[in-house]
């Protein structure tokens, strides 16, 4: 087995994500052939049923983003999770950091050997962090938060006895489960009865990330060390915009399809912009493509494929 290289390719991840969704969409077997990546931009064939080649290309998004240290850490987690047999894609949210050294490579690895497996296939594992809640004055009944918590400050007006400040910086992402998030903003409200003006106190809660069993080919860390911001997602048109051309004026191959995996950065599947700056495109960009789909999260979703039966394995068995 050849050794492999630190950090790993995230196109290859993206790719390994992509044929994990594809295989079971159209109850094919697949397997690649002549893959090649710069790590910004995959290219692979992939032969589909045993008969047609899929010519597909994935374009890594997070690339702009990564800084030397990040890259280190990224595999420095990378070798832990391959010594575990963890052969795992894991989602780190926007901004987050994970830890490099002891004692935290182990705790890390233990979060993971308890997670859960949510509705849509994925892995929900969960690390304990602290909130701080302190009281600015006993006149009013809202929360302002700073950090994961931010946008949901409407979830304790009205609820708490006068203006309060609430640090929630070590949460990064909530959990899936609608249940767990409102357990966490009642136990905020519990603990607003207790203290006085200017003290401070501190509520336990759980930040948790997803992850996707690749099944094999070594782990893979995904995510981007800059907050969102408008500056931000200006790059990120242009960048997705300058890849997308390049994908589309590459040759075919001859293939009997194309598809475009787009890969990158979301706090929570449904956030990503990935799929709305594609939709802002001029579609002749992406037009030689029979599929297109955006990774971010762990979730894989089919922005343009077509109706069935249309491509060649898709037609009615015989």
């Amino acid at each position: 087995m050849a050794e492999r290289n630190y950090p790993a390719d995230q196109a290859e991840a993206g790719l390994r994500l992509f044929l994990g969704w594809f295989g079971p969409h159209y109850a094919r077997s697949t397997s690649v052939e002549d893959a090649s990546s710069d790590g910004t931009t995959l290219t692979a064939k992939v032969i589909v049923g045993r008969r047609w080649s899929l010519r597909t290309t994935v374009v890594n998004t997070f690339g702009p983003d990564a800084t030397v240290a990040w890259e280190a850490a990224r595999a420095a987690l990378e070798r832990r999770l391959d010594a575990e047999g963890r052969p795992l894609a894991v989602w780190v949210p926007r901004g987050a950091s994970f830890p490099t050294e002891e004692p935290g490579l182990s705790q890390f690895v233990l979060s993971l050997d308890e997670a859960k497996r949510l509705d849509d296939g994925r892995l929900e594992f969960c690390r304990p962090v602290n909130l701080y809640l302190r009281r600015v004055a006993t006149t009013g009944s809202v929360v302002t938060a700073l950090g994961g918590l931010a946008g949901h400050w409407a979830q304790f007006t009205n609820r708490v006895p006068g203006t309060f400040q609430l640090n929630s910086n070590e949460l990064f992402r909530l959990p899936a489960s609608q249940e767990e998030r409102q357990e966490l903003f009642d136990r905020i409200v519990l603990a607003s009865q207790q203290p006085e003006v200017d003290d401070t106190v501190v509520v336990p809660a759980r930040d948790c990330w997803t992850a996707n069993d690749l099944g094999g080919g070594g782990a893979c860390i995904l995510g981007t060390p800059a907050p969102e911001n408008d500056e931000w997602s200006a790059s990120l048109r242009r960048n997705l915009r300058r890849l997308v051309k390049a994908a589309n004026e590459a040759p075919a191959g001859g293939a009997d399809a194309r598809a475009l995996v787009v890969l990158g950065p979301a706090t929570y599947a449904e956030d990503e912009k990935l799929s709305w700056a594609l939709r802002g495109m001029d579609p002749t960009l992406y037009a030689g493509f029979d599929i297109l789909a955006v990774i971010a999260d762990g979730v894989v979703k089919p922005i343009l494929q077509p109706g069935r039966s249309v491509l060649p394995w898709d037609a009615p068995l015989r």
